[in-house]
C-alpha cells in the first residue's frame, strides 16, 4: 500500500511532561513565588509604608496566584526544550521508536500485528488530565519490536478520532452494560498494564498525525480495533 500521509517525516516527541519537568516546573513555581512576593512588598512599602498582618497576608496571596501563570509558560518552554529521549519518527511505509534503549523500525510494508483501545477518564488524574478526557492507545508489534504509544484527547477530539478509526473501549466491569471480563478484554487489558509501564505519551495532534500514518500505510488499519493473535 502506497504510504500517502501527510505526515512522513514528522517527529512526534513522547513524554514531554517527563519527571524532570515535573521537578523544574515545580522549582519555577516556588522560585516565582519568592520573586513576585518581593517585587510586590518593595513596591508594597513604598506606597504603605510597613504592612501589618493582613496585608502581609495579602502580598502572599497575590504572589501565589501571579506565579502560575509564570511558571505555566515556564512549563512550556521546559517541554519543548528538554526532550525525554524517547520519540517516534514517521518515515516513508515505516515507524521508528527511539528509546533510551535500541531503536526499533518498524516495516509497515510487512504484516504488523496492532490493537487499539480507549477508555474515559473519571476523575482528574494527577492535575494535569481533566476528568472526562479519553485515553487513546496503540500497540504495535512486529518480531521483537513492541510500541505502545498514547494520547489523552478532549471529549470532542475523542469523538472525531473514533469516528475514523475503530477503537476498542475498555470499561469498568460495574459499568451499565458491561458483564464480566471476556478473552477479548483480558487481551486489551494486558495491551493497557504495558501502556501503563512502558507506553509512551504523545501530544493529541501527534497521536493523530500518528493514526493517520499507520492507516495510509496499513491495508487493515481501519477495519479492525485489533489484528493480532
Amino acid at each position: 500500500m502506497t504510504d500517502s500521509s501527510p505526515a512522513v517525516g514528522r517527529v512526534l516527541p513522547a513524554d514531554r511532561f517527563h519527571s524532570g519537568v515535573r521537578l523544574a516546573t515545580l522549582g519555577l513555581w516556588v522560585l516565582s513565588i519568592v520573586v513576585v512576593y518581593f517585587v510586590l512588598m518593595f513596591i508594597a512599602t513604598r506606597i504603605f509604608g510597613s504592612l501589618s498582618g493582613p496585608g502581609f497576608l495579602g502580598v502572599i496571596l497575590v504572589a501565589v496566584v501571579v506565579a502560575q501563570p509564570l511558571a505555566w509558560l515556564g512549563e512550556k518552554q521546559l517541554q519543548v526544550r528538554w526532550p525525554s529521549g524517547r520519540a517516534a519518527e514517521l518515515e516513508p511505509g515505516a515507524l521508528i521508536w527511539r528509546d533510551r534503549g535500541p531503536t526499533a523500525r518498524l516495516d509497515l510494508g510487512q504484516k504488523v500485528n496492532f490493537w487499539r483501545w480507549r477508555f474515559a477518564i473519571k476523575r482528574r488524574q494527577s492535575g494535569r488530565v481533566p476528568a472526562n478526557y479519553h485515553c487513546f492507545a496503540v500497540r504495535l508489534v512486529q518480531g521483537d519490536s513492541v510500541v505502545t504509544l498514547y494520547s489523552f484527547l478532549s471529549p470532542a477530539r475523542a469523538e472525531a478520532l473514533a469516528a475514523q478509526h475503530p477503537f476498542y473501549e475498555l470499561r469498568r466491569p460495574n459499568e451499565p452494560g458491561k458483564t464480566a471480563l471476556g478473552g477479548r478484554d483480558s487481551i486489551f487489558l494486558a495491551a493497557e498494564h504495558t501502556r501503563w509501564e512502558q507506553g509512551g505519551e504523545l501530544d493529541p495532534s501527534d497521536f493523530e498525525a500518528l493514526m493517520a500514518h499507520l492507516a495510509a500505510s496499513l491495508p487493515d488499519f481501519d477495519r479492525s480495533a485489533q489484528s493480532g493473535v
